[in-house]
This record gives C-alpha cells, structure tokens and sequence, in this order.
C-alpha cells in the first residue's frame, strides 16, 4: 500500500486524518507544522503529501513550490488539504503544481476518493 505524508500544523487533525488513512490501508506518517518536512520527504519515499494549506511561518503552497524543487521529493505526488472553499482550493492546487486537493470538511468516501485520484496522477 502507498506510503503517505501528512504535513498539517494542527496535531489533532492530522492524527485524525491518519487513522482514517491507516484504516483504509495505507502507511502513514505525521509531520506537525511546515519546518522541516522538506527533509521528511527527501528522507524518505512517500508516494504521497497530504498538504495543509494555511500554516503558520509557511504556507503549504510555498512548500510545495520547496518540495517540487528538491531533487528526490520533485515527483512525490502531492494533494494540497484545506478548510478553503474547494473552487478557490483546486484553483491555487492547479496554479501551484498540486496533483489535487481536498477540504477538510470531506467525509471519509470524498477524501480517499481524491488520495486515489492525486495517487494516479
């Protein structure tokens, strides 16, 4: 099953989000907050990020412009995740290089919907 990254500053939500994850299959870690997650994905090989959109010090979509210009994490398929409206959410994920994204006000079947999808992209 895919390896997948979350990378969201709100501890709670990304723990919930994991457990969703896990129970669904998936292998997944946790990184709270954007400092430092460039280096969780050059040290491993995640098939996935799952990206908050608003952090604070640096937003997601900054990160992922960081990420996509890292050399190992340059293909890692990334799914941006916010609170945003999903029009606004899907505008800034295409301008931004996202391989989808996803609100957080998604139910379980939406959302594993959209990780297949970004894992297929």
């Amino acid at each position: 099953m895919p390896k997948v990254l979350i990378i969201d500053d709100d501890p709670v939500y990304a723990d919930m989000t994991r457990q969703r994850m896990e129970r669904a299959g998936y292998r997944v870690d946790v990184h709270v907050g954007p400092f430092g997650a460039t280096a969780a994905v050059s040290d491993n090989a995640y098939d996935l990020v799952i990206l908050d959109v608003f952090m604070p010090g640096l937003a997601g979509p900054d990160l992922l412009g960081i990420i996509r210009k890292s050399g190992p994490g340059s293909a890692t398929r990334v799914l941006l995740c916010s609170s945003m409206d999903p029009g606004p959410l899907a505008r800034v994920a295409e301008e931004r290089g996202a391989n989808g994204s996803i609100s957080k006000a998604a139910g379980r079947a939406e959302f594993l919907r959209a990780v297949e999808q970004a894992l297929a992209s």
